[in-house]
């Protein structure tokens, strides 16, 4: 078995060693506060609209997430970050909204993981 990346659900996505630097530096990037994968002003107009569901559970409910699980492994499997972000402008803005807030939500669980690993 190759490296995991828990994308913050039950199930796990299998990466090489490569893909998990990627990832890595992605997520790290976002950390930080630059986006690398998504434009500025996408982010923040999703962002903005908010959400009206109580939590995020409702929201996995509410949109399907489970589908959006696939996006994820398909992003991560992008060999570049041409490529991936080529593969987001290829979705649906429905489908880009969910994969985007996936991504954040991730983020969000890796920082706080951080947090936790400092106290």
């Amino acid at each position: 078995m190759g490296p995991q990346f828990s994308q913050g659900g039950d199930g796990l996505i299998y990466v090489s060693e490569k893909q998990l630097h990627q990832v890595e530096y992605l997520i790290g990037q976002s950390k930080m506060g630059h986006h690398p994968l998504f434009n500025v002003d996408t982010i923040r107009k999703i962002f903005r609209q908010g959400t009206r569901i109580q939590s995020y559970g409702d929201y996995c409910e509410k949109h399907a997430i489970d589908g959006v699980e696939g996006h994820i492994e398909k992003l991560i499997m992008q060999p570049t970050l041409t490529q991936k972000i080529t593969y987001l402008e290829r979705l649906d803005a429905a489908t880009y909204e969910q994969v985007m807030r996936t991504y954040f939500n991730i983020v969000e669980n890796n920082i706080m993981e951080s947090e936790q690993t400092r106290h």
